[in-house]
This record gives C-alpha cells, sequence and structure tokens, in this order.
C-alpha cells in the first residue's frame, strides 16, 4: 500500500464506497469521512437497478458499461446483494435495440402479448438489481478488511479536511460542502411490500413507474421531485404508486407494506467529475448523479483513479 499518499473520501454512499474501493486496489490508504454510514444512507432508498438508457455517447455510456461489467462479475462470484433479475422495460413510443443489447445475458423484443396494455414497445432483459442494505455493507467490509477507516462524522465544509487529497461524494449535500448552487435535490419514494410471487421486473422510465423484486421484498416506485427536500414519507405518493404498478401486476392489491422509504437523489446538469486545486490540496469531485448513481458507480470510480494517478 502506498502509505507516502493518503486520500480522504467524503461520503458514504454507493459512490464514496465504490471511489474509495478502487483507490484502495490501487495501492493507497484510504479513509471514508461521512455524516451518514448504514442504513441512514440516501443510497439505501434508492431503486438501485442497472439502467443504461438509451444515450449510446460519450462519458454517460463508459462509465454505465464499466460498471455493468463489474456487476456481472460480482453476481458470477456471488457476492451478496447483487442478482441478475428479468425485467419487462415499456416504452409508448417505437424503439430501437438500445446500445447495451449484446452486452447482457439476456435480451430480446417483447411480444405484443407480452407488453401491457397501451405500450407500443418494449424489451425483456436480464439486468443487475442491487438490495441496497446488503450490498452496501458488503462493500463496506469490503474496505474495512483491506484496511480501510471509517470516520462518521459532519462536515460543513470542504477544508475540515486537511489530506492532500480529498475525494467529495457528497451527493446532494454537495450544494452545501462544495458551495455549488447547481445542486438540487431529486426527492425519491419507495414502497416495499411483501408479494414474493412476483418475480419478474417492471420498468417504465418515462412515467418513474417501477416494480423490482428482491429478497427483502418488492420495491414498488417511483416519483422524482425536483428541489423538494422533505424526507417525511407521502401518503399520497404511495396512493399513486399502487395506483400505477397494481395494472402492471394484480397480485399487489392484496400485498402488505413493508415500510416506505424517502431519498434525495443529487441532480446536476451533469455528474460533476475533475478535479479541483486548491493551494496545497487537490479536491476532487465525483457527485451529481442525479437517478442513475448505482449505474455509474464503478466507472466513475474507474476516473477517479485516473485523476489521482495523473501528475498535477
Amino acid at each position: 500500500m502506498n502509505e507516502k499518499l493518503s486520500i480522504v473520501v467524503l461520503g458514504c454512499g454507493v459512490i464514496g464506497l465504490t471511489s474509495a474501493l478502487r483507490l484502495q486496489e490501487h495501492g493507497f490508504a484510504v479513509k471514508i469521512v461521512a455524516r451518514d454510514i448504514g442504513m441512514n444512507l440516501t443510497s439505501v432508498a434508492a431503486g438501485a437497478y442497472w439502467y443504461g438508457g438509451h444515450d449510446g455517447q460519450g462519458q454517460h455510456r463508459r462509465w454505465a458499461e464499466t460498471s455493468l461489467r463489474v456487476y456481472l462479475s460480482l453476481i458470477a462470484e456471488g457476492a451478496p446483494g447483487i442478482q441478475l433479475v428479468r425485467f419487462r422495460d415499456v416504452f409508448n413510443q417505437p424503439m430501437p435495440d438500445p446500445w447495451y443489447a449484446d452486452l447482457l445475458p439476456f435480451f430480446r423484443r417483447l411480444t405484443v402479448s407480452e407488453r401491457p396494455t397501451g405500450y407500443a414497445d418494449g424489451f425483456l432483459l436480464d439486468i443487475p438489481l442491487v438490495e441496497p442494505p446488503v450490498y452496501l455493507e458488503y462493500l463496506r467490509e469490503r474496505f474495512v478488511s483491506r484496511g480501510g477507516v471509517v470516520e462518521q462524522r459532519e462536515i460543513q465544509d470542504l477544508n475540515e479536511l486537511d489530506s492532500r487529497i480529498v475525494v467529495n461524494c457528497s451527493g446532494v449535500w454537495a450544494r452545501q460542502i462544495a458551495d455549488d448552487a447547481s445542486v438540487y435535490p431529486l426527492r425519491g419514494q419507495v414502497m416495499r411490500v411483501n408479494a414474493p410471487s412476483i418475480t419478474q421486473g417492471f420498468t417504465d422510465d418515462e412515467a418513474f413507474t417501477y416494480i423490482l423484486p428482491r429478497p427483502d421484498g418488492v420495491i414498488l416506485g417511483g416519483v422524482s421531485q425536483m428541489g423538494n427536500w422533505s424526507l417525511d414519507p407521502d401518503p399520497a405518493i404511495n396512493s399513486d404508486i399502487l395506483r400505477r404498478c397494481h395494472p402492471i401486476e394484480p397480485a399487489l392489491a392484496q400485498a402488505p407494506v413493508i415500510a416506505t422509504q424517502v431519498g434525495l437523489r443529487p441532480g446536476r446538469y451533469a455528474v460533476r467529475l475533475e478535479a479541483e486545486r486548491r493551494s496545497g490540496q487537490t479536491i476532487i469531485h465525483n457527485y451529481g448523479h442525479a437517478g442513475v448513481g448505482y449505474t455509474l458507480s464503478w466507472g466513475c470510480a474507474a476516473d477517479v483513479v485516473e485523476i489521482v494517478k495523473t501528475p498535477a
């Protein structure tokens, strides 16, 4: 391990943990400093499935493809908290094959009979689905077992961290911590219900409707409320989620609700992944992933390593 260069990663969500792990694997001494750990993380409330979108260009695709390859490798190894699940991904208009069609273990178009009423097109595909409480704990334990340190404390300003290199993975709180007014909350709310008969996932990205069968229950979503900082569950949103999901899976009508979870996704016009050179210090910002933090996490972490290894 490169003890001469120690790095502080700010944040213990999926972006912070993957950044810390990749740096650690490249020989750096890494400490995570975070206000929230465990079940209080925004990452815990995420739907947390890999979704490549339909933009087949640029760094977004590169980050997503890197993450997909890591997830498929972790699934093959039997890593906890992540599995391959078959999904129906549906659309209101005809769609071309996505850029990642040939990268998935299984992909084909839905037949007309397989599409719910009212949808014009859709895919049947196998994609990684994460169970955040288990997966994040797995990442944290992997980090600690290799000598990593996790310190729980609240940081108001990046100047409070005296490491020569700081990786800022503070999510929506970068608005205050990094003084970045372009960051805003995208409030999400999901329900977790007991419906073991549902084994196939469903996504309608345009309507923000999804059904995610996980070992800890079926996740139903969702919503994306720009600028809303409230962490209090809204019963009206739960009712709307059920209204949208029930026609897709009628078994949900009798499914007991286990929990409602709320999280604040870090919205921004684009992911900020860049180095800010200060006097005697380098801040590597890695935030603004909106609703695709899990999709981009490993790809962004690889870029963090490259930035650290590049001479200032």
